[in-house]
């Protein structure tokens, strides 16, 4: 527990020597480590645990000189004041300006009702000698010094607390006036001419929303006593497949003093919305955020890492089906306050069972962890960008340049490696703006920002307007669509959920115009329907890239494959498809294209194919048996 000493003694300690070791009684140290002791408890039951770092001691030095000079004031200068009438006047100014910075439009509320009391307790009529502001001070200053010096510490600790805080607040904005220059560097964010390519298969569908009701109903009967963690849960990546997983967490204190662990962890796929989620059992986890003492997950961190900020903390899973928890850590930077205040440097993988905690730097941890950066400071990091790109004076002023967050929270989106990151797209500071003016990416395992610009480019907002204009006879709507470069073009993808957040089908969106959105039901269907619809013409193409179109071939069938898909999340229905091999490729087509050669193509019939270009199977868009035309 020696830990959370720590800052409690530093306060006490300033306060000791801010008010002069020798004004102090021998009782009052006794009545110090009562209070230390107190306030050590109460921090470490209340889960709240300040940064131990430079800036904590340097707050620490300047409240013992605040103390000393407060109670100088106390104590020495009352009578000065109260002869100066105009100093005592703007003393009263400036404490009312402190207290409305910290209580805003309640400091008005609280002037007011102190100045009705004074009014109330004035008697009327001629005023006696010895009545007035000098005597009514002096009378204050009587009853302090008889209050005794412990009484004096605690007073002028409050008052020092209010002021060195906003002495505090009055640096940081001096600080950040000085420092915009490093801030800006602090981003360090890379533009971009257009999205990367992803591999389109393999995008998540699955929103943690829908993520979250799958696993809560595949608990069963482990329901009374633990739930699905929403502070875990998290999108990672697990042997090749994009998952979302979370650890299995106590309902609350009483379960976690009768079983100090917990049996498991649950996950899900996260691209395939009928896949089942799986319970995994047998394990004992006594680290986490909801147990109480020393096998909280928070105080273990603090014991390790008191210098740092702790971050977002995730569930990850290894290899070998072992979970960790993985915590971001931060130390302050410098800048603008509430838009620069951390930077990060590494995490902490914790071991739930054995509460083993290990710190990699940035950039440093095992190739299995896909989530270090938060939505937090992924967010964080979109405001930087679009604060820092504009320049103080136009991003203050003009708005020139200036972007900001259409949303409040990013979402998880695939990277062209096959890692995760954070989408947030950003658009002007005109809230009736629905176009994008560009898409920050912020890479979950790296941190590495970049910033694609964007012109005649519909936001994410006005696409869930399109698909749900597109199912408006129907009781489903859009989930969040992400954009993407799929076979070089801008597309949306987004899952349709019905009333209860599950994923029924899958809507890709040009950003580019007003057509109608592709829905199928599946991303297969979809991204087929998407390669046919960018077959037509150079439509809704990224940037500097240029539409191969259609092309045709004349080839012997050597194979013939059918199988079948489920048409929903329900997988009541299913629809057919059929893969050909000719020459050394493969092509998929469904009975859309020709009903009326498609079923009866065979191994070893000659056929003219017109396909679209990309990833195989390569899609087919016509097809004609010559074979089957030449029968009698």
């Amino acid at each position: 527990m020696y830990v959370y000493l720590i800052a409690p003694t530093a306060i006490l300690l300033a306060m000791y020597i801010g008010f002069w070791p020798k004004r102090l009684p021998a009782r009052a140290y006794l009545w110090l480590v009562v209070v230390d002791l107190l306030l050590a408890a109460g921090e470490y039951f209340s889960g709240y645990f300040p940064v131990i770092n430079v800036l904590f001691w340097i707050y620490i030095v300047l409240f013992a000189i605040v103390i000393r000079l407060v109670r100088i004031v106390m104590e020495h200068s009352t009578s000065f004041l109260a002869k100066n009438r105009m100093l005592t006047i703007i003393l009263l100014v400036i404490l009312f300006i402190v207290a409305l910075s910290f209580l805003g439009g309640f400091a008005i509320v609280l002037a007011a009702i102190a100045f009705g009391i004074y009014q109330t307790t004035q008697k009327r009529g001629p005023r006696k000698t010895g009545q007035g502001a000098y005597a009514a001070m002096e009378g204050l200053r009587n009853a302090l010094a008889r209050l005794g010096p412990f009484t004096m510490l605690l007073i002028a600790a409050i008052f020092a607390l209010i002021i060195s805080s906003g002495a505090s607040a009055v640096a940081s904005g001096v600080v950040a006036a000085t420092t915009y220059q490093k801030q800006a560097a602090l981003v360090n964010a890379k533009t971009t001419s257009t999205l990367p390519l992803v591999n389109a298969t393999d995008i998540p569908i699955v929103e943690e929303t829908n993520a979250s009701i799958v696993l809560a109903n595949s608990i069963g009967g482990l329901g009374p006593q633990y739930h699905v963690s929403n502070q875990g849960m998290a999108l990672v990546r697990y042997h090749g497949q994009l998952i979302w997983t979370a650890p299995l967490e106590f309902n609350n204190g009483l379960i976690w003093l009768t079983n100090h662990s917990t049996p498991g962890y649950v996950w899900t796929s996260a691209s395939n919305p009928s896949a089942k989620p799986n319970l995994v059992l047998g394990q004992h986890y006594y680290y986490t955020p909801k147990a109480g003492f020393g096998l909280n997950l928070n105080r273990v961190l603090y014991q390790h890492y008191a210098e740092y900020y702790m971050g977002t903390t995730d569930w990850e899973v290894d290899p070998s089906g072992q979970g960790y928890w993985i915590t971001s850590l931060y130390q302050p930077a410098p800048g603008v306050t509430g838009l620069v205040t951390k930077v990060m440097v590494g995490s902490a993988m914790t071991n739930p069972t054995t509460g083993a905690t290990v710190f990699y730097p940035l950039g440093k941890q095992p190739s299995w962890v896909s989530q270090i950066v938060g939505p937090e400071f992924a967010q964080n990091e979109a405001n930087r960008y679009g604060w820092d790109r504009a320049g103080f004076i136009a991003a203050t002023f003009t708005h020139q340049n200036t972007t900001q967050p259409v949303h409040s929270t990013p979402y998880n989106v695939l990277m062209d490696n096959g890692a995760l990151g954070w989408e947030i797209p950003m658009s002007s500071p005109n809230t009736t703006d629905n176009s994008l003016a560009g898409l920050i990416l912020v890479n979950a395992e790296t941190n590495q920002v970049s910033f694609t610009p964007f012109t005649g480019v519909q936001n994410d907002m006005a696409a869930s307007q399109r698909i749900n204009g597109a199912t408006i006879n129907s009781t489903l709507r859009s989930g969040r669509p992400l954009l993407y470069n799929l076979a070089n073009a801008l597309a949306y993808v987004s899952p349709v959920v019905n009333a209860s957040g599950i994923v029924q089908e899958v809507a890709v969106v040009d950003p580019h115009n007003t057509v109608q959105p592709i829905i199928a039901s599946n991303l297969a269907d979809a991204l087929s329907n998407w390669q046919s619809y960018l077959a037509s013409g150079d439509i809704g193409l990224a940037p500097g890239t240029k539409n191969t179109g259609l092309k045709t071939t004349t080839g012997t069938v050597l194979r013939v494959a059918t199988y079948l898909t489920s048409s929903g999340s329900s997988g009541s229905t299913v629809k057919e498809f059929w893969l050909f091999l000719i020459g050394h490729d493969s092509y998929s087509a469904d009975l859309s294209v020709n009903p009326n050669a498609i079923p009866f193509v065979k191994p070893g019939d000659r056929v003219t194919i017109t396909y679209v270009t990309g990833s195989t199977p390569y899609t087919i868009t016509s097809i004609k048996d010559i074979t089957l035309n030449q029968s009698p």
